[in-house]
């Protein structure tokens, strides 16, 4: 069943008839930890107990500092998260795919994997969708 989509503190979020979590960041935006915590929290209220896979729209974030990288790292903390592919465009934004080699570095409690294409970061978090 398709939810309405939820603003974040940095985006809007969703959930699709497939049982994917899509976040897409706003452009521009620029996140720090607290920031990153409040949006965590947002994302748990929308998700539940359910273990997602997410798909997270990164292509126009301008920045984000340490603390919000090592918030988004941990997810499952907040919920259970079972995979996130990150959407990135560095031919439009090169700060995309800098925060997403950055945020790998930060040791994610789940896969990552980044993506300039839409339909292939959705190919690969059907993967990790749950089995009925």
């Amino acid at each position: 069943m398709l939810l309405p989509p939820t603003k974040t503190p940095i985006g809007t979020a969703w959930i699709d008839d497939e049982g994917i979590l899509w976040h897409r960041l706003d452009f521009g935006v620029r996140i720090d930890g607290q920031l990153a915590e409040q949006t965590a929290e947002a994302l748990a209220d929308l998700v539940g107990e359910r273990a997602l896979p997410a798909v997270v729209d990164i292509a126009g974030v301008q920045f984000a500092d340490r603390d919000a990288r090592d918030v988004f790292a941990r997810l499952r903390s907040a919920f259970p998260q079972t995979a996130t592919a990150l959407l990135v465009r560095p031919g439009d934004n090169p700060a995309s795919g800098v925060l997403a080699y950055q945020f790998s570095q930060a040791k994610p409690d789940r896969p990552i994997a980044v993506f300039e294409r839409e339909a292939e970061a959705v190919e690969w978090v059907r993967r990790f969708l749950p089995r009925s």
